[in-house]
């Protein structure tokens, strides 16, 4: 019996990853560039890249040059494009919306008297205010950021922190995510995992064989349910 929740953040309870893909590309065809529907995929492919290794403050930067280059802007719109691209994805991570359902979810899985914890690649300085700014830092009994564990997702670390945090065992949790790196650090821990097909990660996810998928938050409990 499943007895603890966890729940990756981004891409997974907070909608940001598709408006960060939109505004680059605003940005870019704001400097005169033409964004193909190839080039849009290279964008998705390197902001996976991104969003999975989070391996330090520079990967942004190092990221938006790249794909600044990919589309042919030249050196000094480049620049331009990182410095105006930067604050703008900055300004999504700080405001984005929750999912549809979250608090719903959040407030059913509560009733059922399962404990529930957060498993994220933000710094706590970026989740605990970001929780609190969407009023849902109540549902959690554990936050478990890229600050708190030695190493992040994909591996075990940070879930089997929030196992101890929560005192739960690994059979009687569950790691809920839209990346295939939560797939990844849940199974590693020993919990059970649902990929979650709402983002842009639906191909990694089904490779990465989580135990269920889910389509959108409201199948989070049914699914549940049967493992």
């Amino acid at each position: 019996m499943i007895r603890a929740v966890l729940f990756d953040l981004d891409g997974t309870l907070v909608d940001c990853i598709r408006p960060m893909e939109r505004a680059f590309v605003e940005v870019v065809e704001e400097l005169g560039a033409k964004i193909t529907v190839e080039d849009r995929a290279n964008v998705a492919e390197n902001l996976r890249s991104l969003l999975i290794q989070r391996s330090s403050p520079y990967a942004g930067v190092v990221f938006l040059w790249r794909l600044g280059r990919y589309v042919g802007l030249p050196r000094h719109k480049n620049l331009l494009m990182i410095f105006k691209a930067f604050r703008r994805l900055k300004r999504i991570t700080e405001d984005s919306p929750l999912f549809p359902g979250t608090i719903e979810l959040l407030t059913q899985l509560r009733g059922m008297s399962l404990k529930l914890g957060i498993v994220t690649t933000r710094s706590a300085n970026e989740a605990l205010p970001l929780l609190k700014r969407l009023s849902i830092a109540h549902y959690f009994d554990a936050v478990v950021t890229r600050d708190d564990a030695a190493r992040s997702k994909p591996y075990p670390d940070p879930v089997q922190l929030a196992l101890k945090l929560l005192s739960a065992a690994p059979e009687e949790a569950v790691m809920i995510g839209d990346m295939p790196t939560d797939i990844d650090s849940g199974r590693g821990a020993g919990t059970k995992t649902v990929g979650l097909l709402v983002g842009i990660f639906n191909k990694e996810l089904a490779a990465a064989n989580p135990d269920a998928l889910a389509g959108s938050l409201q199948e989070i409990t049914p699914v549940i349910s049967r493992l």
